[in-house]
């Protein structure tokens, strides 16, 4: 397993800390979590980003008022 070093402030420390003993974790579990959560959460939006944008370019979505013309409702 590797080891990665990041510098804070005594202050953002005791913050993470208690973040870390609020919520019964290491504050290397914590950081971890938190910091690999975010990156996905990051990739989610880069990907429903791109999405919408092919969506918008080739937007193929009817009324409800067309749909049920279109099923014969």
């Amino acid at each position: 397993m590797s080891t990665v070093t990041f510098r804070v402030s005594d202050e953002e420390k005791s913050f993470i800390q208690s973040m870390a003993d609020l919520n019964g974790l290491s504050l290397s579990e914590l950081a971890r979590t938190k910091l690999l959560e975010g990156l996905e959460d990051q990739i989610d939006m880069d990907l429903y980003n791109k999405t919408i944008k092919a969506h918008e370019l080739n937007d193929e979505s009817i009324s409800h008022q067309d749909m049920l013309l279109e099923l014969g409702l």
